[in-house]
């Protein structure tokens, strides 16, 4: 860290971004984990709820064969396979929209990792434009000190800092002299 109370106001605003941005996405991985559970289980369920048409459907064969004994049971199992059917319908449409919303949250995913990607890539490139500029200047103190005022330096040969490199406003193809 550095001693200058900006430069470390500044660090300090940084790493509680980085720190932000971790949350937010390790809320968004959790959100997923979550997601892709519900959508297992509402696997599960479909399986299950195809099972469950397949058992009633054999039920009716079975009560059909005894229909002149049976004629209750035979509607009895008929209403069953429906009321099977009907749930099997449901949970397939609570899968597809349990999946589309596992699709969203990943893309989601994505976009928070990219964004953090950029931002952690942009704070890194503003902390070194900073640290190079406050190191330049205590090294043209430095000089400037040992040189003492009769040395000779003129106004040309003096260092000079880059303004944008104190804004963070330099890119990578900036040089700060």
């Amino acid at each position: 860290m550095s001693t200058d109370p900006t430069i470390r106001e500044f660090e300090r605003r940084i790493a509680n971004e980085a720190k932000s941005d971790q949350k937010n996405l390790d809320h968004a991985i959790r959100d997923l984990k979550n997601a892709e559970k519900t959508h297992q289980k509402a696997i599960k369920g479909t399986d299950k709820a195809q099972h469950n048409v397949d058992k009633s459907v054999s039920i009716e064969h079975k009560r059909a064969s005894v229909l002149n004994k049976a004629e209750y049971e035979h509607e009895a199992a008929i209403a069953a396979q429906q009321n099977a059917e009907k749930t099997l319908n449901l949970k397939k449409q609570h899968q597809q929209r349990l999946e589309q919303d596992l699709q969203q949250r990943r893309a989601s995913l994505d976009d928070f990792q990219h964004r953090k990607d950029v931002n952690d890539q942009q704070r890194e490139l503003k902390l070194s434009n900073i640290h190079a500029a406050a190191a330049s200047r205590a090294d043209s103190r430095a000089n400037s000190i040992s040189r003492g005022p009769h040395s000779g330096i003129g106004p040309g040969n003096q260092k000079n800092i880059n303004p944008n490199a104190l804004s963070g406003a330099a890119g990578p193809d900036t040089e700060v002299v």
